[in-house]
């Protein structure tokens, strides 16, 4: 007979995780009031889903996970010999319960604790009808996957050519010769280029020039020297010898002090 699991919560959460948050987290997952958030956070184990099949547990427990809380899974202990119980009179249709209020009417069973829960079995929305594969399980089947195509193509016909050997038994045709009929060779000695001008020659005036005789030292081309500046010295005196240098007026009034020479003394 296939375990069922019970999963329960005792307010207890991932590290790194705020308790706000998780609680926020949990609110939206199961649509919870205050009043149901309250009962999750007390302390105490609240059952969260009652005597589910394992991949429905391990479900609870991954959504559980990933809003940041640490749930609790336990497997019901169930016995073969029990016999089923007669089947109970048909009773009326009965609302659908709330989460918190089935938090709230479902009791703990005396349970046995499991440690981990097995590998993730695919995880399927049950609004949406999505499969969610476990990590690292491959995105297509392989039915699924395109198959590579071998073509077969017929080699034999062809053979590799031995090194350095032309392509093409005739090598290519050269291009053709430049046009050359315009130009013609000039003259040995000729200036080079010969080419016409379209700029006008310069034509400079050299009327006035002359030459000089041969020997010439061009020393009629130097300019004549500068003439010195008039300047005034009609109010300079010079003073006699021996005079002073400085009037008394403006001589240095006190005597330096001389400098300390205790500290220097003469070595023999």
């Amino acid at each position: 007979m296939e375990s069922r699991y019970n999963i329960y919560y005792a307010g207890e959460i991932l590290d790194g995780q705020q308790a706000e948050q998780v609680r926020e987290k949990l609110r939206a997952l199961f649509k919870a009031d205050d009043a149901a958030l309250d009962k999750l956070f007390s302390g105490t184990e609240q059952v969260v889903k009652r005597e589910c099949d394992k991949s429905t547990a391990l479900k609870y427990k991954q959504a559980m996970e990933r809003a940041g809380a640490r749930p609790v899974i336990k497997v019901v202990r169930s016995s073969n010999a029990a016999a089923a119980p007669d089947p109970a009179p048909e009773a009326p249709a009965a609302r659908k319960l709330t989460t918190a209020e089935r938090i709230a009417a479902l009791a703990a069973a005396p349970d046995i604790n499991i440690a981990s829960a097995e590998e993730a079995p695919p995880e399927i929305d049950e609004e949406t009808g999505w499969q969610l594969e476990p990590v690292g399980a491959d995105i297509l089947r392989p039915e699924e996957r395109s198959q590579p195509v071998v073509a077969d193509i017929d080699i034999s016909a062809l053979d590799v050519a031995a090194t350095i050997e032309r392509l093409s038994p005739q090598p290519p045709t050269p291009p053709p010769a430049p046009d050359t009929s315009h130009l013609d060779m000039g003259a040995v000695g000729e200036t080079i280029p010969t080419l016409p001008a379209t700029q006008a020659p310069l034509n400079p005036n050299t009327d006035n020039l002359d030459l000089s005789p041969e020997g010439t030292d061009f020393s009629d081309c130097t300019p004549p020297p500068p003439t010195p500046p008039a300047v005034d010295l009609s109010g300079i005196n010079l003073a006699s010898a021996g005079s002073d240098m400085v009037e008394e007026q403006y001589r240095q009034k006190s005597t330096p002090r001389a400098p300390d020479t205790e500290h220097i003394t003469l070595q023999d």
